[in-house]
């Protein structure tokens, strides 16, 4: 199937890639090509005795050194990082793992190891087919120091790291970190720069279906529009990064859809291709999935088996940090006039991530003190956005607390918080 690919997507899909382990270890191993061309072409340019000079002669005993420990030192990075992934897929929640596994210090550092194993390698076998001279191996050698420097480097923040690897609080502080970045980029451009869309699509639009079953990771808003305009049709949105779709769902609707059916079917298959789908939902264009996994993390402390209420208030406290951010109401900045498309509130971020919580900790009044006092605050900050989901949820967390085991004067206290948050 032919896609598109407008210039948004393709810095999407480019910085997807650069988040995996490859690229580093990729970059290494051509550092040792690019050495091993470097040092055949410059053989004749560097006088021989030099070589003797600083040491270079003693190269290859230092490339099998480097060869053999970093294959050993990336197996144990290996075993660590595993045994981390399974702490926090226990300790806070599997969606959780993700972010562990894109840490950029635990990339980087594997692909030192691994590249310094394979530029160990390239040096090595250039050495032994004898094409290097003395100033080849004054080349080499000044590379290979310059691998050790990194290699020590790299060991240096391994260590630093691996105290908090896995830990409850690291995966917090990641999970909040990609949240926050997330829903700062959304409140820029809250509909992507199409037209808000409040409500059904219009009567008479033809609706685009899912080709498969999985979550909206990316919509190509440029790409889309120019089919618009080539199309002369107007494209009213359903799905929107994070959403889970099926072939009974809608992608979009179509308004003026072609009247000849092989321009239509050449449409949908158009429209179809601006829309990534993969089998899970994905932190960078969804802030509500980050709160999600937060209110999973706090779920998890509250369950019987941990008894960890204190978690869960500094998951509350955690998305107030978030959503602080979140002061006023956006107005629509059209970039996209034939493209419409919704845009997540207030209330939904609020009810995804706090009734759980009241639900799960309905026996706790410290926990609901928290959820009150979050949603006290935000309603004093930003009233006009959080205003009246707060004091809607005010209520509903209120219903929980009222069914729980609590004391008589901690069900009055909660009464009260709530009455005073829905006035």
């Amino acid at each position: 199937m032919a896609q598109s690919w407008g210039v948004g997507r393709l810095r999407w899909r480019l910085r997807e890639i650069l988040q995996t382990l490859w690229v580093r270890v990729a970059a290494f191993a051509a550092l040792g090509l690019l050495t091993a061309a470097l040092g055949f072409v410059l053989r004749n340019q560097i006088p021989d005795r030099l070589a003797g000079q600083i040491g270079a002669d003693a190269i290859e005993a230092i490339l099998q050194i480097i060869a053999s420990s970093m294959l050993t030192v990336t197996t144990f990075s290996l075993s660590i990082l595993t045994a981390a992934y399974a702490t926090a897929s226990s300790g806070s929640t599997p969606r959780a793992v993700q972010l562990l596994a894109r840490d950029g210090v635990s990339q980087t550092v594997l692909a030192t190891f691994m590249g310094a194993f394979v530029f160990s390698l390239v040096g090595l076998i250039m050495l032994k087919t004898g094409l290097y001279g003395g100033g080849g191996r004054v080349v080499l050698f000044i590379a290979t120091l310059l691998i050790v420097v990194i290699i020590i480097l790299s060991l240096l923040r391994w260590i630093n790291r691996l105290g908090e690897l896995g830990l409850i609080g690291d995966n917090l502080a990641r999970v909040e970190e990609v949240t926050q970045k997330a829903l700062q980029l959304r409140l820029q451009s809250p509909w992507l720069g199409a037209n808000p869309l409040r409500g059904p699509p219009p009567d008479g639009s033809h609706p685009v279906l899912a080709p498969e079953v999985g979550h909206v990771q990316n919509l190509d808003m440029q790409a889309l529009s120019d089919l618009a305009d080539k199309a002369g049709v107007v494209l009213y949105l359903n799905a929107t990064p994070g959403d889970l779709v099926h072939p009974a769902s809608a992608l979009c609707h179509v308004q003026n859809m072609p009247a000849d059916p092989d321009d239509a079917d050449q449409l949908r298959r158009d429209l179809i291709g601006c829309v990534t789908l993969r089998p899970q939902r994905s932190f960078d264009q969804d802030p509500r999935f980050g709160f999600l996994v937060l209110s999973e993390i706090g779920q998890r402390a509250l369950s019987p088996a941990v008894n960890d209420p204190g978690t869960a208030i500094a998951v509350t406290l955690r998305m107030l940090r978030i959503l602080s951010v979140w002061r006023d109401e956006a107005t629509p900045d059209v970039q996209f006039p034939r493209l419409h498309i919704r845009s997540i509130t207030a209330i939904e971020v609020l009810r995804t991530s706090l009734m759980p919580l009241a639900r799960d900790g309905a026996g706790m009044v410290e926990v609901h003190r928290a959820l009150h006092m979050m949603l006290t605050a935000l309603s004093r900050m930003a009233p006009a956005v959080f205003a009246e989901a707060a004091s809607e949820l005010a209520r509903d967390v209120q219903s929980h607390a009222s069914q729980a085991t609590l004391i008589k004067a901690e069900i009055e206290e909660l009464t009260r918080l709530s009455g005073t948050l829905a006035r």
